[in-house]
Protein backbone atom coordinates (compact mmCIF):
# COMPACT_ATOMS: atom_id res chain seq x y z
CA UNK A 1 0.00 0.00 0.00
CA UNK A 2 1.01 3.61 -0.56
CA UNK A 3 0.93 6.02 2.36
CA UNK A 4 -2.39 7.44 1.11
CA UNK A 5 -3.88 3.94 0.76
CA UNK A 6 -2.79 3.16 4.30
CA UNK A 7 -4.37 6.34 5.63
CA UNK A 8 -7.66 5.54 3.87
CA UNK A 9 -7.87 1.89 4.92
CA UNK A 10 -11.51 2.49 5.90
CA UNK A 11 -12.51 3.67 2.41
CA UNK A 12 -12.70 0.70 0.04
CA UNK A 13 -11.73 0.66 -3.62
CA UNK A 14 -15.32 -0.33 -4.43
CA UNK A 15 -16.61 2.84 -2.78
CA UNK A 16 -13.92 4.98 -4.39
CA UNK A 17 -14.89 3.80 -7.85
CA UNK A 18 -18.67 3.61 -7.36
CA UNK A 19 -19.97 5.62 -10.34
CA UNK A 20 -23.24 6.87 -8.82
CA UNK A 21 -22.28 7.49 -5.21
CA UNK A 22 -24.02 10.77 -4.33
CA UNK A 23 -22.12 13.97 -3.64
CA UNK A 24 -24.00 16.60 -1.64
CA UNK A 25 -23.67 20.38 -1.79
CA UNK A 26 -24.73 22.06 1.45
CA UNK A 27 -25.26 25.54 2.79
CA UNK A 28 -24.73 26.45 6.46
CA UNK A 29 -24.23 29.52 8.61
CA UNK A 30 -20.85 31.11 9.20
CA UNK A 31 -20.58 31.34 12.99
CA UNK A 32 -22.26 30.53 16.31
CA UNK A 33 -24.68 33.46 15.85
CA UNK A 34 -24.05 34.24 12.23
CA UNK A 35 -25.72 34.80 8.93
CA UNK A 36 -25.67 32.42 6.02
CA UNK A 37 -22.19 31.63 4.76
CA UNK A 38 -21.52 32.76 1.20
CA UNK A 39 -19.73 29.55 0.27
CA UNK A 40 -21.08 26.09 -0.46
CA UNK A 41 -19.48 22.91 0.91
CA UNK A 42 -19.34 19.47 -0.67
CA UNK A 43 -20.00 16.32 1.32
CA UNK A 44 -18.66 13.04 -0.02
CA UNK A 45 -19.21 9.49 1.15
CA UNK A 46 -15.88 9.43 2.94
CA UNK A 47 -17.00 12.36 5.10
CA UNK A 48 -19.96 10.30 6.29
CA UNK A 49 -17.71 7.34 7.00
CA UNK A 50 -15.48 9.52 9.17
CA UNK A 51 -18.51 10.82 11.05
CA UNK A 52 -20.23 7.45 11.44
CA UNK A 53 -17.16 5.36 12.13
CA UNK A 54 -17.18 2.84 9.30
CA UNK A 55 -18.37 2.13 5.77
CA UNK A 56 -21.30 -0.29 5.72
CA UNK A 57 -24.35 -1.19 3.68
CA UNK A 58 -26.64 0.86 5.92
CA UNK A 59 -24.55 3.98 5.49
CA UNK A 60 -24.53 3.75 1.70
CA UNK A 61 -28.22 2.82 1.49
CA UNK A 62 -28.98 5.86 3.60
CA UNK A 63 -26.88 8.06 1.30
CA UNK A 64 -28.69 6.81 -1.78
CA UNK A 65 -32.11 7.33 -0.19
CA UNK A 66 -31.33 10.74 1.27
CA UNK A 67 -29.91 11.99 -2.04
CA UNK A 68 -33.35 11.66 -3.65
CA UNK A 69 -35.19 13.27 -0.74
CA UNK A 70 -32.86 16.28 -0.72
CA UNK A 71 -32.89 16.61 -4.49
CA UNK A 72 -36.68 16.81 -4.35
CA UNK A 73 -36.66 19.48 -1.64
CA UNK A 74 -33.77 21.47 -3.15
CA UNK A 75 -34.00 21.17 -6.95
CA UNK A 76 -31.24 23.76 -7.37
CA UNK A 77 -28.87 21.20 -5.84
CA UNK A 78 -27.82 23.14 -2.73
CA UNK A 79 -29.13 21.71 0.55
CA UNK A 80 -29.89 24.21 3.31
CA UNK A 81 -28.85 22.38 6.48
CA UNK A 82 -30.42 25.09 8.64
CA UNK A 83 -33.93 24.35 7.36
CA UNK A 84 -34.52 20.62 7.72
CA UNK A 85 -35.84 18.00 10.11
CA UNK A 86 -36.22 14.29 9.56
CA UNK A 87 -37.51 10.94 10.77
CA UNK A 88 -35.96 7.52 10.28
CA UNK A 89 -35.76 4.11 11.85
CA UNK A 90 -33.59 4.09 14.97
CA UNK A 91 -30.63 2.70 13.08
CA UNK A 92 -27.08 3.89 13.84
CA UNK A 93 -26.35 4.14 10.12
CA UNK A 94 -29.56 5.76 8.90
CA UNK A 95 -29.75 8.15 11.83
CA UNK A 96 -26.18 9.32 11.34
CA UNK A 97 -26.63 9.84 7.59
CA UNK A 98 -29.78 11.84 8.23
CA UNK A 99 -28.23 13.97 10.96
CA UNK A 100 -25.08 14.75 8.99
CA UNK A 101 -26.83 15.64 5.74
CA UNK A 102 -29.79 17.57 7.18
CA UNK A 103 -28.39 19.09 10.36
CA UNK A 104 -31.26 17.49 12.30
CA UNK A 105 -30.61 16.69 15.96
CA UNK A 106 -32.80 15.23 18.67
CA UNK A 107 -31.62 17.88 21.11
CA UNK A 108 -33.02 20.63 18.88
CA UNK A 109 -36.26 18.82 18.07
CA UNK A 110 -35.34 18.28 14.42
CA UNK A 111 -34.62 14.55 14.47
CA UNK A 112 -36.91 11.73 15.57
CA UNK A 113 -37.33 8.00 15.08
CA UNK A 114 -40.19 5.60 14.46
CA UNK A 115 -40.34 1.84 15.01
CA UNK A 116 -40.80 1.04 11.34
CA UNK A 117 -38.56 -1.49 9.59
CA UNK A 118 -36.57 -0.93 6.44
CA UNK A 119 -34.64 1.92 4.88
CA UNK A 120 -36.78 5.04 4.73
CA UNK A 121 -36.76 8.73 5.60
CA UNK A 122 -39.35 11.41 6.06
CA UNK A 123 -37.68 14.78 5.48
CA UNK A 124 -39.36 18.14 5.96
CA UNK A 125 -38.26 21.61 4.93
CA UNK A 126 -39.14 23.64 8.02
CA UNK A 127 -39.70 27.01 6.33
CA UNK A 128 -42.27 25.70 3.86
CA UNK A 129 -43.57 22.53 5.49
CA UNK A 130 -42.89 20.66 2.25
CA UNK A 131 -42.29 17.02 3.16
CA UNK A 132 -41.07 14.00 1.25
CA UNK A 133 -40.87 10.32 2.02
CA UNK A 134 -38.22 8.11 0.45
CA UNK A 135 -38.21 4.32 0.74
CA UNK A 136 -36.03 1.49 -0.47
CA UNK A 137 -37.51 -0.96 -2.95
CA UNK A 138 -38.78 -4.03 -1.13
CA UNK A 139 -36.56 -7.04 -1.73
CA UNK A 140 -33.58 -5.03 -2.98
CA UNK A 141 -31.59 -5.84 0.14
CA UNK A 142 -31.24 -9.64 0.39
CA UNK A 143 -33.16 -11.55 3.04
CA UNK A 144 -30.11 -13.80 3.43
CA UNK A 145 -28.13 -10.88 4.84
CA UNK A 146 -30.95 -9.82 7.14
CA UNK A 147 -31.27 -13.39 8.38
CA UNK A 148 -27.54 -13.53 9.10
CA UNK A 149 -27.73 -10.23 11.01
CA UNK A 150 -30.58 -11.57 13.13
CA UNK A 151 -28.78 -14.87 13.71
CA UNK A 152 -25.81 -13.24 15.44
CA UNK A 153 -27.68 -12.72 18.69
CA UNK A 154 -28.65 -16.40 18.93
CA UNK A 155 -25.36 -18.23 18.38
CA UNK A 156 -22.45 -19.10 20.60
CA UNK A 157 -19.39 -16.89 20.97
CA UNK A 158 -17.30 -19.44 19.10
CA UNK A 159 -19.69 -19.46 16.14
CA UNK A 160 -20.06 -15.69 16.26
CA UNK A 161 -16.50 -14.97 15.16
CA UNK A 162 -16.91 -16.80 11.86
CA UNK A 163 -20.43 -15.46 11.39
CA UNK A 164 -19.33 -11.83 11.78
CA UNK A 165 -16.65 -12.35 9.14
CA UNK A 166 -19.11 -14.04 6.79
CA UNK A 167 -21.70 -11.30 7.29
CA UNK A 168 -19.23 -8.54 6.48
CA UNK A 169 -18.24 -10.30 3.27
CA UNK A 170 -21.88 -10.76 2.26
CA UNK A 171 -22.56 -7.08 2.84
CA UNK A 172 -19.51 -5.98 0.86
CA UNK A 173 -20.39 -8.32 -2.03
CA UNK A 174 -23.90 -6.87 -2.16
CA UNK A 175 -22.57 -3.32 -2.22
CA UNK A 176 -20.11 -4.15 -5.00
CA UNK A 177 -22.54 -6.10 -7.16
CA UNK A 178 -25.92 -4.49 -6.48
CA UNK A 179 -25.90 -1.03 -4.91
CA UNK A 180 -22.79 0.63 -6.32
CA UNK A 181 -23.53 -0.14 -9.99
CA UNK A 182 -27.05 1.35 -9.70
CA UNK A 183 -28.50 4.85 -9.85
CA UNK A 184 -30.30 5.90 -6.63
CA UNK A 185 -33.63 6.19 -8.45
CA UNK A 186 -33.47 2.56 -9.58
CA UNK A 187 -34.16 1.18 -6.11
CA UNK A 188 -35.32 4.17 -4.02
CA UNK A 189 -38.65 5.92 -4.48
CA UNK A 190 -39.45 9.43 -3.32
CA UNK A 191 -42.78 11.23 -3.13
CA UNK A 192 -44.20 14.35 -1.56
CA UNK A 193 -46.56 13.67 1.36
CA UNK A 194 -48.83 15.60 3.70
CA UNK A 195 -47.18 15.46 7.08
CA UNK A 196 -47.55 17.26 10.40
CA UNK A 197 -44.36 17.26 12.44
CA UNK A 198 -44.97 16.14 16.02
CA UNK A 199 -42.97 17.65 18.84
CA UNK A 200 -39.99 15.47 19.73
CA UNK A 201 -40.49 14.05 23.26
CA UNK A 202 -37.11 14.99 24.68
CA UNK A 203 -37.12 17.09 27.84
CA UNK A 204 -33.62 18.54 27.41
CA UNK A 205 -34.20 20.19 24.05
CA UNK A 206 -32.49 23.52 23.47
CA UNK A 207 -32.48 26.29 20.90
CA UNK A 208 -30.12 26.02 17.97
CA UNK A 209 -28.56 29.48 18.18
CA UNK A 210 -26.29 29.15 15.17
CA UNK A 211 -29.19 29.50 12.74
CA UNK A 212 -31.24 32.22 14.46
CA UNK A 213 -29.67 35.07 12.52
CA UNK A 214 -29.01 33.36 9.22
CA UNK A 215 -31.04 35.89 7.22
CA UNK A 216 -29.27 38.98 8.60
CA UNK A 217 -27.99 40.88 5.55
Amino acid sequence: MTQMDDELWYWSVDAQTAPYLPVFQVRDTESSHGRYAKGIKQIHGIDLVRFHGHACDGLFRGMYAMSLALQFLFPDGVVDRTDLRFLSRNSPCLGDVGAYLTGGRVRFGTQDVRNRPGVWYIVQRVSTGKTVEVVEEEGFFPHEIMDMEARLSHISQQEKSEAVTTLKQMQEDWLRNSLFPSHPEEHYMVQEIDFVWEDVPYSHKGTRTDVLYKDVP
